[in-house]
């Protein structure tokens, strides 16, 4: 199990903003070529997941956070 983690963290690119949730951005099934954002609790539950895709890891990464920000507020679960 720690390597399927280890393995996923390294294939994607995960950004610690909250205490307990991070924001992991992952490559569209659809187009490999868009991105999109996995919200996950601290114990790796899946939260939220973006409703549409993003051109750029960047733009996903930023509306990740800013979901985050707007349901958690000051980064502890609601």
């Amino acid at each position: 199990m720690e390597r399927i983690a280890a393995l996923r963290r390294y294939c994607s690119m995960w950004i610690e903003t909250m205490h307990s949730h991070t924001v992991e951005i992952v490559p569209c099934r659809d187009d490999p070529r868009c991105f999109r954002w996995i919200i996950r609790s601290h114990g790796g539950t899946v939260v939220e997941k973006s409703p549409y895709a993003f051109v750029t890891r960047n733009g996903a990464r930023i509306s990740g956070e800013c979901w985050m920000r707007e349901h958690f507020g000051d980064g502890q679960a609601a």
